[in-house]
């Protein structure tokens, strides 16, 4: 392994193991940084147990080995490429340069987040880069400002470079004595190619194939709160994982006092009965786009063509049918934020933001303040896509997944579990929470590469798309679960939400529109109820459904949803999306926005393909419509980077 010298001071090691010694290096000093960071700003965090110091450490280490590859990977290169000269002091000193220089501004970063954190409270992106990079030369005077005023930070950081470079002296790497080409160079290919496959699984957070590379919303699942998230992260990786990426700046369409008159998220909902403690049961599924769905489309191929959901069709007609019904967003990763808090995705992905911690108020968080239990089910392997760590951020209480359901001969080998037995343990998991719930399902099946499990293969219509026949599928899955929930005691006594994560591949041309491309579902349905039922025509989208629970469930409370209640008289009728640029859609009209100027205005009722420009004809609903944009866009943006989420 190594031999000792220097009276114990260095000690001489196989490369390989020189390597992972100076890599421990690393993850030991962004150990020492997270405690120097949280004793400089311990009352931004008060009441951390033992137990969420566990958490935090666990998944500040998956952060720490992410951001590790990252700014190492030079470093990695140089002494894995299997060549003889890697041992050449030269070459070694080339690569300590590399070392100390990458690693040395890593924690340069981290160190001035030590005392910036307490401005923005997060971690810094390249965006505070950015802004005092267009300072026109006042950057150099802040940054020198900051070194006088907080001078203590300065000494922390030259004694962890200190430590970092003896550290790194106490190894001396060892040539082998001998070198024979046919075992070198093969097993040194070898070795490489492990290596970078480890590199991958370390910045993509795991190798599980439906897991996304981790971004800065997964610390969500290690933090009791969204406040302790910055424990969790450290500055380099943020700043490197929001590299190429432009957040939102500022807008300034409108004063903050003419904003509110044209367009507000702040709203209270009125009730004049006491709140209805029913069950909430949310079911998204996964690419159900509008077209699919025979109930929808009564009028394609001449009247005959009948979809491929015959079950959706029959529930629908039992429910609150939303005719005008869009997604936010066009990703999976959109949906929750969408559906569960009322937060669209805008331009970016809200989970792949910064503010994704932000303080804010949820569905679920409401009803668990009102002594609802909460819980969300998904059969892919936890942590996939982000759910479960934006699970934990909105304040659900249980999260079950892969992992709880247990069986992978139910697995379909890619995605997680088939969606009929999944809605099995979905239904029965219910069965034994305490009313009142609220629950939501995010289905699988229906997703790349579109297969069905083998006992149901020539089953379902196969259609002229892959995934009609997956739709088929979850159909019957759905059949199944509602079937079984139906003998349950909570049933009746539950207000079911069914809609889709997004639209997908089309087959008819209305549906390849910036109408169609955003069409879903929507719907919602109460046993007990039968007033509910009801086509209800008007615009609805998927940010409408968190304020229309709450108002079907007669909350009196103000809350911030970018989304109305359908349930209540003086709603606006609209939905926004950003798809390539801006659409407002409202009562009959589309308008697509550049965030600058109108680049096209529709009537998508009656217009289905959207070939007819109708700007300069009805320039009053140009005008209308685009001034409610701005509005939207202003609110949007600016709430979030001030973390204004709370009414």
């Amino acid at each position: 392994m190594g031999k000792i010298s220097g009276a114990g001071r260095s000690f001489t090691a196989n490369i390989y193991i020189a390597l992972l010694y100076r890599l421990a290096i690393i993850i030991f000093l962004f150990l020492v940084s997270r405690f120097i960071f949280f004793g400089l700003n311990r009352s931004y965090f008060p009441g951390i147990s033992f137990e969420n110091w566990l958490h935090i450490l666990r998944g500040g280490f998956r952060f720490d080995v992410a951001a590790l590859f990252y700014v190492n990977s030079l470093f990695i290169l140089l002494y894995i490429l299997p060549l003889p000269v890697r041992y050449n002091a030269v070459y070694q000193k080339a690569a300590k340069i590399v070392f100390v220089i990458s690693n040395g501004l890593a924690f340069a970063v981290n160190c001035i987040d030590f005392i910036y954190f307490r401005f923005t409270l997060r971690r810094s992106t390249l965006d505070v880069v950015r802004e005092f990079s267009n300072e026109k030369g006042r950057g150099g005077s802040f940054f020198f400002r900051f070194l006088l005023d907080y001078w203590y930070v300065v000494l922390i950081y030259v004694a962890l470079m200190v430590l970092m470079v003896w550290l790194h002296n106490r190894v001396k790497i060892r040539k082998p004595a001998m070198i024979n080409p046919w075992i070198y160079y093969p097993s040194g290919i070898v070795l490489m190619a492990l290596i970078a496959t480890l590199m991958v699984g370390g910045i993509r957070g795991d190798f599980k194939y439906s897991t996304r590379p981790i971004t800065m919303s997964n610390a969500g699942e290690y933090v009791s709160n969204p406040g302790e998230i910055p424990l969790v992260l450290n500055t380099p990786f943020c700043i490197i994982r929001t590299a190429g990426q432009r957040f939102y700046k500022r807008e300034n369409f409108f004063t903050d006092e003419q904003v509110e008159q044209v367009y507000t998220p702040v709203q209270q909902l009125n009730a004049d009965k006491p709140f209805r403690y029913d069950n909430v049961v949310i079911i998204i599924l996964e690419s159900f786009g509008r077209e699919g769905i025979g109930f929808y489309n009564r009028d394609l191929k001449g009247g005959t063509y009948k979809g491929f959901t015959p079950f959706l069709d029959s529930l629908f007609s039992n429910s609150r049918i939303c005719w005008n019904s869009f997604a936010n967003g066009r990703k999976s990763i959109d949906a929750m934020p969408s559906v569960l808090a009322g937060i669209p995705a805008g331009e970016i992905p809200f989970v792949l933001t910064p503010y994704a911690s932000n303080k804010m108020k949820s569905l679920p968080s409401i009803l668990r303040d009102k002594g609802y239990n909460t819980s969300f089910f998904h059969g892919a392997p936890n942590g996939s896509m982000g759910f479960k760590a934006f699970a934990n951020l909105i304040n659900i209480q249980h999260y079950y997944g892969k992992d709880e359901y247990n069986n992978d001969a139910d697995f379909d080998g890619l995605w997680g579990i088939w969606d009929e037995p999944f809605f099995q343990f979905f239904a029965k998991t219910l069965d034994t929470i305490p009313q009142p719930f609220f629950s939501t399902i995010f289905s699988v099946s229906s997703h790349h590469p579109f297969k069905v499990p083998k006992q149901y293969e020539g089953v379902f219509p196969k259609g002229d798309l892959p995934i009609h026949e997956c739709m088929g599928y979850t159909d019957m899955a759905l059949r199944k679960f509602f079937a079984t929930a139906s003998t349950m005691k909570w049933f009746k006594n539950t207000l079911f939400v069914i809609t889709a994560d997004h639209a997908t591949v089309s087959e008819f041309p209305e549906y390849q529109t910036g109408w169609g491309n955003l069409s879903i579902p929507i719907a919602f349905y109460h046993a007990g109820d039968s007033s509910l039922v009801k086509v209800d025509s008007s615009v609805v989208q998927q940010i409408d459904i968190m304020p229309s629970v709450l108002s079907y469930l007669n909350y009196n409370d103000k809350l911030v949803s970018f989304g109305e209640s359908i349930f209540q008289p003086s709603r606006k009728n609209f939905a926004a999306s950003y798809l390539g640029g801006f659409q407002w859609i409202q009562d009959d009209h589309l308008l697509q926005f550049d965030g600058q100027k109108t680049t096209g205005l529709f009537n998508y009722d009656k217009d289905r393909l959207m070939k007819t420009d109708l700007q300069k004809e009805l320039p009053g609903v140009k005008d209308s419509l685009e001034l409610r944009m701005k509005a939207f866009i202003q609110q949007y943006h600016n709430r979030l980077i001030e973390d204004k989420m709370l009414p």
